[in-house]
């Protein structure tokens, strides 16, 4: 199951996104990742049901010349034991810098903040110049553990508009909520 967070305020019934709704998007190349998401594995070694992490996606930096509009991101590959719960856009100016990861409830886990409480961005426009990256913006996913994980979880998808073309494309990024 893979819930998409609306960023751009898209409303799937509006009668002016109807048929541009009618084809798929084509695969886009506009976007390249930054930050450790992109080149690493987020997680955490110790998983148990119940505990709910935020992982952030990577940076978006758009290497075209023409602005791009992120309409949505999701997670590609979630296997079975995880369950994602949720996507929020976040600024860094909100939270002190680029949060990579977070568990809900635990103070006592280092680096974990109270996500709840930040202002969530993802009912507003995330727009990124030609040449410039999403700036203090930043996307991540919710993910309750309800069983086993075998799998990382992969696959950052970002849907976005540009031209008047909508494109999807994937990006590397890799979680894991290993079990011992």
């Amino acid at each position: 199951m893979a819930f998409v967070i609306t960023v751009l305020g898209f409303c799937p019934g509006s009668a002016s996104s109807t048929a541009s709704m009618s084809t798929p998007p084509a695969t886009g190349d506009a976007l390249t990742a930054a930050g450790p998401p992109a080149f690493g594995i987020l997680g955490y070694p110790h998983a148990k049901v119940g505990m709910v992490w935020r992982f952030a996606f990577p940076l978006f930096v758009n290497r075209s010349r023409t602005t791009v509009r992120i309409t949505s991101v999701r997670l590609d590959h979630v296997p079975s034991g995880a369950r994602v719960e949720g996507y929020s856009v976040y600024s860094a100016k909100d939270t002190d810098g680029y949060i990579l990861d977070s568990m809900e409830g635990d103070k006592n886990v280092p680096g974990s903040r109270d996500m709840t409480t930040m202002p969530d961005y993802s009912g507003r426009p995330l727009v990124i110049r030609g040449h410039a990256d999403s700036g203090d913006y930043y996307a991540m996913v919710r993910v309750r553990v309800v069983g086993r994980i075998r799998e990382h979880l992969s696959g950052c998808r970002v849907n976005y508009t540009q031209g008047g073309n909508r494109y999807t494309q994937e990006m590397h990024c890799e979680y894991a909520l290993d079990m011992k």
